[in-house]
């Protein structure tokens, strides 16, 4: 005959048994709640402005001054120079020229580059950017502010 303090024994030892066996089974499978989806006013990437609006200025001004000309926003580096390499063209891989002037024949005349008020101790990294230019063949102008008409036309042409 089973003592009811054996019973008790009995039965607390398979409970223990039991929710042990659980919390193995449960850090085995380990059910995975899924993310909730992102809001639809959540998403991942934004359009921006290409240019700036006083970059806007100048690319009006440049297309007033050169009319046979054509003036390109924001050219990467990469599409103007390179190297053999990768080293040398780790100095240039993310950087953006502010405007690119061509002829008729899309040669490259010159490259110009507005200086805002952000350029501001900014001056060696600068030097560094037109010498690389500079080194590959290239004219480089620079403006802190929105030259006139007949300014770019002297200055350019």
């Amino acid at each position: 005959m089973i003592h009811a303090s054996q019973m008790t024994f009995f039965l607390i030892g398979c409970a223990a048994s039991l929710a042990l066996l659980t919390l193995i089974v449960f850090e085995k499978v380990k059910v995975k709640t899924p993310k909730s989806p992102k809001p639809q006013d959540k998403r991942e990437y934004y359009s921006k402005p290409v240019i700036t609006r006083f970059e806007t200025k100048m690319f009006q001004r440049l297309k007033n001054a050169l009319p046979d000309h054509h003036v390109l926003a924001q050219v990467a580096f990469s599409s103007l120079i390179t190297s053999d390499y990768m080293p040398t063209r780790n100095k240039f891989n993310r950087k953006v020229t502010d405007f690119v002037i061509l002829n008729k024949h899309l040669d490259v005349v010159c490259i110009i580059e507005l200086d805002d008020p952000t350029h501001h101790g900014k001056e060696d990294e600068d030097a560094k950017r037109d010498a690389m230019l500079a080194e590959a063949g290239y004219t480089v102008l620079r403006y802190t502010s929105i030259p006139s008409i007949r300014q770019l036309q002297k200055d350019i042409l």
